[in-house]
């Protein structure tokens, strides 16, 4: 588990840290030569009944509330120190807004410097402490008087701190790995070290990370937890990796370390938004902001979802469209400053890290962001496969959606009557079985009516079918969906494409004369049958219409394509099959010549016939004889 100071600059925090635990959080030269906390500082210490928690010391000053920002995400209770000389301060406010935005509700304040002052001023400040504390998820935290110089209040302090700790929820392990980066170095024959707060899940030693943005493949070297080796470390801990496969140029402060299967970044957010109390003004929609989450920190446009946007101290839906893309999971935490980081405006937590920016404010939006915000998994699950409807998920998507390992999602779902699930090429497949259902039926109606429109055509192909109903469903899922039609016996797959059992072409009775006016003039009567433009001249129609109609009298099983421009009757390539089989099985080889001659018709079309017969898988040619394809087969085997 983690503590976090907060508090105003020279309230005696990295002291508090340093009498506490017995170590210096101040590691910067700089902050040794001033005397004043720059960046993060951290520590760790053995309190009684909660083990070893690790301690991450935030600077005070003003300017640096961005590193305070970073170093408060993913603490488990706030120490906040109050100096009882100065007491509530501006920066005592700022950080306290800070830790509520982020959802941090264990806190403990430590009155310090008490031997500076008078009882009086420490009666007088504690009450101050509590008037600020009012209205907030700390308002319960007790506020103990303390002294680093002296010693006094350290060990009731102790107490309230275990105490605390030991009413804090433990963290779920069952989610992805996640930690954001707050340090990176290079460590004299180790290489590339980076540390961070585990926010989620567990790592273990030989572990495959990502880190994001940039989706760059690591591997776990090593791990050490509050300076010590172990094999594994789980969320809640201050943990340090050791990475092997790194670009080092790309480690910085906001690389998101996580695991493997998370993919995508952040560009635009749907979100809960909660302004601060004492906001001097509304935050208008198009407001430009600088948005902090983990470590990371960018420029955001913020666009209110709800028609009235709320005043200070109110909250409600917003979209956030990011300058830069950013790493960020459904339910992560993030503070709002002014866009010149003069002071925090407010602060939520993500509810659809991977927003579309298109219809932001239609009311289906709204109401399924509503819904997210209750932070319920089995709601949140409903709610996304409902958006989805037929066109469904991938498992691997749709646990990145919900910031949910995988297979600890896929065990929910087989628990679910109401949602099909299909094997999709290598990866699972899930939706609404109602919502199926009727793309199902949707899918079988479009067929019919398709054939009832263009009654010619013997199939529907699967391309047309899908872009005709459903053109953003995932091809792997529709080719699925295609599957269950035919094994149920709802439709059945030829090679054209798809059709309802038993359906035939029809054809009017003009056509059905323009068909057997075709099949006679292609019958062979010891000549070539024409070519298509010959025909199309002898029928007086168009050579493109003409072709088209072939096609449907090739599909319809009068005729076939032997070459571009030269199609035959079935009848007489029927006739001319049998007649190559019956020579092959008598003498076991032939000739193109002895075929010519067998069936009666001239080198061209002889040609082109056992060309068709070679593709079709009735003969094979070897060298200048054909032999019959399954002998070819049995002798190779």
């Amino acid at each position: 588990m983690i503590i976090g100071t907060a508090g105003h600059i020279d309230h005696g925090k990295t002291a508090l840290v340093k009498r506490l635990s017995g170590i210096d959080a101040d590691r910067l030269p700089e902050e040794k030569r001033r005397g004043m906390t720059i960046d993060l500082g951290f520590a760790h210490m053995e309190l009684e009944g909660v083990d070893q928690i690790g301690i991450v010391d935030v600077p005070g000053h003003e300017r640096f509330i961005r590193n305070m920002v970073a170093g408060a995400t993913g603490i488990d209770l706030v120490l906040l120190v109050v100096a009882a000389d100065d007491g509530v301060m501006p920066q005592t406010r700022e950080h306290l807004d800070i830790v509520c935005l982020l959802g941090i509700t264990s806190g403990v304040v430590a009155l310090s410097k008490i031997d500076l002052v008078s009882p009086e001023r420490v009666a007088a400040v504690t009450e101050e402490v509590h008037e600020l504390l009012g209205g907030t998820p700390l308002v319960s935290a007790p506020v103990m008087p303390v002294s680093a110089n002296t010693g006094e209040g350290l060990d009731p302090l102790r107490r309230e701190l275990a105490a605390g700790l030991a009413e804090v929820r433990s963290r779920s392990e069952a989610g992805f790995f996640w930690m954001a980066m707050d340090r990176a170095f290079v460590a004299p024959g180790f290489g590339s070290v980076v540390t961070g707060t585990i926010a989620s899940g567990r790592v273990a030693k030989g572990d495959h990370l990502k880190l994001l943005p940039g989706e760059q493949a690591v591997r776990v070297r090593g791990i050490q937890v509050h300076n010590r080796t172990v094999d594994a470390a789980a969320a809640g801990s201050r943990c340090a990796l050791n990475l092997a496969g790194v670009d080092k140029q790309s480690l910085r402060r906001g690389i998101a370390v996580c695991d493997a299967g998370l993919t995508r970044v952040a560009t635009t957010a749907d979100a809960q938004v909660a302004l601060v109390r004492d906001l001097a003004r509304p935050l208008k929609n198009h407001s430009r902001v600088r948005l902090h989450s983990g470590t990371a920190e960018t420029i955001a446009r913020l666009q209110w979802l709800d028609p009235k946007p709320p005043g200070p101290g109110g909250a409600g839906l917003a979209q956030l469209r990011l300058d830069e893309a950013m790493p960020l999971l459904y339910g992560h935490r993030f503070v709002l400053r002014d866009e010149s980081a003069q002071r925090t405006v407010g602060g939520g937590v993500v509810l659809d890290p991977f927003a579309r920016r298109r219809a932001a404010r239609s009311p289906e939006r709204v109401e399924r962001l509503k819904s997210l915000s209750a932070m319920n998994p089995d709601r949140s699950l409903t709610v996304w496969l409902e958006a989805r409807g037929a066109e469904g998920w991938l498992l691997p998507e749709l646990a990145e959606q919900l910031a949910e390992a995988p297979e600890r999602l896929e065990e929910r779902l087989a628990r679910s009557s109401d949602v099909l699930r299909e094997d999709a090429e290598g990866t699972t497949w899930m939706a609404p079985r109602g919502a199926v259902e009727t793309l199902e039926s949707r899918l079988t109606g479009a067929i019919s009516e398709y054939l009832t429109d263009h009654p010619r055509v013997t199939a529907m192909a699967p391309a047309t079918l899908r872009s005709t109903v459903c053109p953003r469903l995932d091809q792997r899922i529709f080719r699925s969906l295609l599957a269950r039609l035919v094994a149920a016996g709802q439709v059945e797959a030829i090679s054209e494409g798809v059709r309802p059992v038993g359906h035939h072409q029809r054809f009017s009775p003009e056509d059905a004369a323009l068909a057997d006016r075709v099949t006679s003039l292609l019958a062979y009567r010891d000549k070539p049958p024409p070519k298509l433009e010959a025909l199309a001249r002898e029928l007086g129609l168009p050579a493109g219409r003409l072709g088209g109609f072939l096609g449907e009298l090739e599909r319809a099983g009068r005729v076939v394509r032997l070459a571009r421009g030269v199609y035959v009757t079935q009848q007489d390539l029927a006739t001319w099959r049998e007649q190559a089989r019956e020579y092959v099985a008598r003498h076991e080889q032939m000739t193109l010549a002895r075929f010519r001659d067998e069936i009666g018709v001239g080198r061209g079309l002889a040609i082109l016939v056992l060309e068709y017969l070679d593709r079709t898988g009735v003969t094979r040619r070897v060298g200048d004889v054909r032999v019959a394809a399954s002998t070819l087969k049995r002798e190779r085997a």
